[in-house]
């Protein structure tokens, strides 16, 4: 899976700045996969450029000590584009659960 969808699945739910979409895929993986901060603000510049994310206000409920802190939420295309990815995913899971137990 790509350091792109793992972004996109981590902020589907709501605007996250970047060191709570880290924590939040290295949670959601249980520490499986850690995408380190040169990976990730890379990954999020190429998702902004695409429009498959946008920098929004900070919530209201954030903590505002860090006014360096962006925020970013998961655009319409965004959705689309993970949705079809994950989709895609789902495919090869079935078709690699018999390979892996050995019947293909």
């Amino acid at each position: 899976m790509t350091p792109g969808l793992y972004i996109l699945l981590a902020i589907g739910g709501g605007a996250r700045h970047g060191y709570a979409i880290m924590r939040e895929i290295r949670e959601a993986t249980g520490g499986r996969v850690e995408i380190l901060p040169g990976t990730l603000y890379a990954t999020i510049k190429t998702l902004l450029a695409d429009r498959l994310i946008q920098e929004v206000p900070p919530p209201k409920d954030a903590d505002s000590a860090d006014a360096r802190r962006r925020y970013y939420r998961v655009t319409k295309a965004g959705r689309a584009v993970a949705a079809a990815q994950t989709e895609q995913m789902a495919v090869l899971v079935k078709l690699g659960r018999p390979f892996l137990k050995g019947t293909r």
